[in-house]
């Protein structure tokens, strides 16, 4: 799919016709429809954007964002806050040094970075959960694929108990290489009904199953971080909009990018301007007041 572009700012000035005329043709896309200004300018008027999936620090893989950067792009999306978690740092430690880094990128901006430590599950990290705790992080990022466990095994049931009795929102990844995601989620939400889940990418694996399976549970959100453009229609059409939040993967692809396409998305599905506020952050700021 090609990249899509529109400029905020621009459409809530769009008050003209010869205005509309100029955007259309400095900003064509695939999607765009004149008639979308007056949803455009109904959502972004009067929106709290949260961006429920973004990472900082060096991973393995090699994609890196610092902090500098990390600020300087929410900003330029109008972002208002995101969660925030390490990469899959090349470390042996439990994610040490790298919770430090984002506690600090928390202290420093602390009414727009919302900071969620990461875990090994099947390390002993007791001491740095009991840590972070301390220190006010706000949830969890568990990876299935990257720290090797399986969603529904001991190790991580252990890290799911804790957070729920801790009233932690824990936000595990259920895209690429994890097999079982819907028969997984089942039985962790079943043993953990309070447990308040987020499926990082929306389970789009087996994002239909998934759907079923949890999909009308009151503490389950799907994340629409990477999910692509067929997906992202089915998951619009398939799952509540209530239970739908903005993700954008950072740095693995672009705020802009991932909101022009969800809220694009969402208007040819027919959200309302009410809906599609509620998934930019509507529903996910009910749980970080």
């Amino acid at each position: 799919m090609p990249r899509i572009f529109f400029d905020k700012e621009k459409i809530l000035k769009a008050s003209d016709i010869s205005h509309k005329k100029e955007i259309r043709k400095n900003f064509p896309k695939i999607f765009f429809d004149p008639e979308h200004f007056e949803a455009y300018e109904k959502i972004f008027s009067d929106v709290d954007i949260i961006d429920v999936h973004t990472h900082i620090g060096h991973d393995k893989d090699g994609h890196t964002l610092d902090e500098q950067n990390f600020v300087k792009k929410m900003r330029q999306a109008k972002i208002n806050r995101a969660i925030v978690f390490p990469l899959n740092e090349p470390l042996r430690h439990n994610f040490t040094k790298s919770n430090e880094r984002v506690f600090r990128f928390h202290k420093q901006y602390p009414d727009r970075i919302i900071p969620f430590f990461r875990l090994k599950p099947k390390s002993k990290w007791e001491k740095e959960y009991g840590r972070r705790i301390a220190q006010g992080f706000k949830g969890i990022k568990l990876h299935p694929r990257s720290q090797k466990f399986g969603i529904a095994s001991h190790p991580a049931m252990r890290v799911y108990e804790r957070a729920q009795d801790d009233g932690l929102p824990i936000l595990i990844h259920t895209g690429f290489g994890i097999e079982n995601v819907a028969t997984d989620i089942k039985k962790v939400v079943k043993t953990f009904p309070k447990l308040k889940l987020i499926l990082g990418h929306s389970a789009f694996v087996d994002l239909e199953n998934t759907a079923k399976s949890v999909g009308k549970r009151e503490n389950v959100l799907f994340d629409t971080s990477t999910v692509g453009i067929f997906d992202l229609l089915k998951l619009i059409t398939t799952v509540d909009y209530r239970k739908i939040v903005f993700g954008s993967d950072v740095p693995y692809y672009d705020f802009d990018v991932a909101l022009e396409m969800l809220v694009d998305t969402a208007i040819i599905c027919n959200k309302n301007p009410n809906h599609i506020r509620a998934i930019l952050g509507g529903n996910l700021s009910k749980w970080f007041k």
